[in-house]
């Protein structure tokens, strides 16, 4: 019959040893302050949900809100951008002009996203955003020569 002392004090030499290193938890750093983003937004409930989503996927990041095509085509020939983001589903944003210049622009990205679907409060959000973060990781044709110089 073993003693129970004899249980701890195998207990006690588990924990007397150097203490075990516990695995790393990723902290991700995430540094957009190098992109210039333009958003058009057309619906008004869902410009504050992009706005606020987008900063917070996209920290340091220089994001414009825009709410309308005279505008989005305003301030892109006035300042330069490497992203376009645009929600395809909101009305006759997909056959606008604003897009198809864009989508023949090789200089800067288009990305489509569904701002209805997108808020802080997603249930897999972290997921969900990392996918969409990934996007944004992706350099629009072009840029390559420019950031060599």
């Amino acid at each position: 019959m073993v003693k129970l002392e004899d249980e701890e004090e195998l207990l006690e030499d588990d924990f007397d040893d150097e203490p075990q290193e516990e695995k790393p938890v990723p902290q991700y750093s995430y540094d957009y302050k190098s992109r210039r983003i333009l958003v058009w937004v057309e619906e008004e409930e869902n410009r504050q949900v992009a706005e606020e989503t987008l900063a917070f996927l996209l920290p340091l990041a220089t994001i414009r809100m825009v709410t309308s095509e005279e505008k989005a085509f305003e301030i892109s020939e006035k300042e330069e951008w490497d992203t376009y983001v645009v929600d395809l589903t909101e009305e006759n944003v997909s056959t606008s002009e604003f897009v198809k210049k864009a989508n023949n622009n090789q200089e800067v990205a288009i990305i489509a996203l569904d701002y209805s679907h997108i808020g802080k409060s997603s249930e897999n959000s972290e997921i969900y955003y990392d996918s969409i973060r990934k996007l944004f990781d992706l350099k629009a044709p072009g840029k390559d020569s420019e950031s060599q110089e």
